[in-house]
């Protein structure tokens, strides 16, 4: 009863070992910087590691969208610019692929929007600013949507009106 045991732990290991191999190994595998054109038209270049994107690089999307910044393990990591075909860019941090930390979404006619993004979703205290730099905006963001104004600390929620008398 031991040996079928041994056994079996054993052919257990080596199919488990084996479905964890590298996919790339010796010659085949990307390592460095290299220039990708991918067969949907979008385009690569930049730094791999076991022919996956570690490290700063340029990606092309075939749509005129581009995106430069860092890379870890295939994934949009720290800070980066991606840059929109319409002309609108986001500057900020990465996380696994996805917005995460403080940033900036600029849009083409200058209005910019500044807050903290979890997992691709704007939230908490953000702003929206125009072209000139004026406050338009200042409040709270749930999962992209704007909920309200959040009062700072020092105000009364109270409005000022100007008597005109």
């Amino acid at each position: 009863m031991r040996s079928k045991n041994f056994i079996f732990l054993f052919l257990y290991l080596f199919c488990f070992c084996k479905s964890n191999q590298k996919i790339c190994e010796g010659e085949n595998c990307r390592n460095g910087k290299f220039q990708v054109q991918y067969e949907n038209g979008d385009q690569f270049d930049g730094e791999f590691s076991e022919d996956i994107k570690h490290g700063s690089g340029i990606y092309r999307y075939a749509n005129g969208d581009v995106f430069e910044g860092g890379y870890q393990f295939g994934y949009k990591e720290g800070s980066g610019i991606y840059r929109y075909a319409n002309g609108d860019k986001f500057i900020g941090f990465y996380s696994k692929g996805k917005r995460q930390g403080l940033g900036k979404y600029i849009y083409s006619d200058g209005l910019i929007l500044e807050g903290y993004w979890d997992n691709n979703q704007l939230q908490g205290q953000a702003k929206i600013i125009n072209a000139k730099g004026s406050l338009v905006l200042e409040g709270t963001w749930k999962d992209n949507r704007w909920i309200g104004i959040a009062p700072t600390p020092t105000s009364t929620n109270t409005i000022e009106v100007s008597n005109p008398e």
